[in-house]
């Protein structure tokens, strides 16, 4: 479980790194890909050079080649790859239990129920036609109240409260 966390961490620093990238392209005036040198170098540029004259003191051979090597690709690269790769394969409950399978495929089932009703409804002898798609008012009854002369009839409804009675016209004594 430490190795996913691990890797998590190291993802989000892939992620910073990404975004930090805009830092040593802004004092650059240039494009491509920056380097992890480029960008620790714009952000700390002190700790990068005591870092190298301490990985010197152990051994040149080990700065020169191997870590300036590792440096030239981009940051969000050699933090991301590792990280990826450890929260991968170090993920909590990588096997899945029986329960677990059933319920996933039940909500695969669920998800593929509208397509397979689509399908029987085909079958059945249903077309997918405009006429399908809406509802059908032919059968409910429908209540006309404009008259002939294009004004509506409202003759038939109560009449509102008066706005002047006492009360404020909601019909009620205050």
């Amino acid at each position: 479980m430490r190795f996913f966390f691990l890797g998590f961490m190291l993802l989000i620093l892939a992620f910073a790194a990404a975004a930090a990238d805009v830092v040593p392209r802004t004092f650059s005036r240039g494009g491509g890909i920056v380097s992890a040198y480029d960008l620790l170098y714009a952000a700390w540029p002190g700790k990068l050079v005591i870092a190298q004259i301490h990985v010197e003191k152990l051994s040149s051979a080990l700065w020169d080649p191997i870590i300036t090597g590792l440096l030239t690709m981009p940051a969000w690269l050699l933090l991301g790859l590792p990280g990826g790769l450890l929260a991968w394969f170090h993920r909590p409950h990588r096997e899945m239990s029986p329960e677990v399978a059933e319920g996933l495929r039940r909500q695969e089932e669920l998800l593929q129920l509208y397509d397979r009703l689509e399908e029987e409804a085909r079958e059945a002898g249903y077309d997918v036609d405009e006429y399908d798609q809406g509802p059908n008012l032919d059968s409910h009854d429908n209540i006309d109240f404009i008259t002939a002369d294009g004004d509506p009839d409202f003759s038939d409804m109560p009449a509102a409260p008066d706005a002047d009675a006492p009360g404020g016209g909601d019909g009620e004594e205050r």
